[in-house]
């Protein structure tokens, strides 16, 4: 049975699943979380949830992948970096606040040794948006910096960052951590690495305001 999701009970039952499933990885390996350990978690019957997902496998990549698709459709914004298209580039601002607002979420799945599920799939998102912003941007340019290293650069930088930033109790608030991480960008855009002008930021707010 299909179940419609934009009715509220169903929102409210993923939402439910999915935060068992957090509370729940952060406590066991993936292949140790059973349907039945979901299920009690969320206080929801294992009817209820077979009306949701196929089975585990299912639900964990639709959780996985609904958290990731959020994120994304949060932080990219359009911008006018091409003259022939609109183009979308990722905020900086807005991907911080988004982290904070649910940093227990982004905690347990970036920095838990047991399950690097996650941060596979968020990294291949955020290479796949870096890689269609290139092809807008640069289609005909001859990059002197390979596109794939230049991927695997900044974007295990940043996640990397966003990793510790959560470690570390977020010790900086979002606002901050955007102009840094922007003046760190800054310094490679002078070294032919043509993909920081993927992320953006409001340039006119200085450290120093903050």
């Amino acid at each position: 049975m299909a179940a419609n999701k934009t009715d509220p009970r169903v929102v409210k039952t993923r939402n439910s699943l999915r935060k068992a499933l957090v509370y729940l990885m952060r406590r066991e390996k993936l292949e140790d979380i059973s349907v039945q350990k979901i299920t009690e978690t969320a206080n929801i019957t294992r009817g209820t949830f077979y009306l949701h997902y196929r089975d585990k496998r299912d639900f964990i990549k639709s959780a996985i992948q609904e958290i990731i698709d959020d994120f994304f459709n949060q932080v990219m914004i359009d911008s006018d970096l091409s003259k022939e298209r609109t183009v979308q580039v990722f905020s900086l601002r807005k991907a911080f606040q988004y982290i904070e607002n649910d940093a227990d979420i982004f905690d347990v799945l970036l920095n838990n040794e047991k399950n690097n599920f996650f941060y596979e799939q968020l990294y291949n998102r955020l290479a796949n948006e870096m890689t269609y912003f290139n092809e807008q941007v640069n289609k005909n340019q001859q990059l002197e910096v390979p596109l794939n290293l230049q991927i695997s650069f900044i974007g295990s930088a940043f996640l990397g960052l966003v990793s510790r930033w959560l470690e570390d109790g977020m010790i900086y608030t979002p606002r901050y951590m955007t102009q840094s991480v922007a003046k760190m960008l800054d310094q490679c855009s002078n070294s032919n690495i043509t993909l920081v002008d993927f992320f953006y930021s409001e340039k006119e707010v200085t450290l120093e305001e903050i």
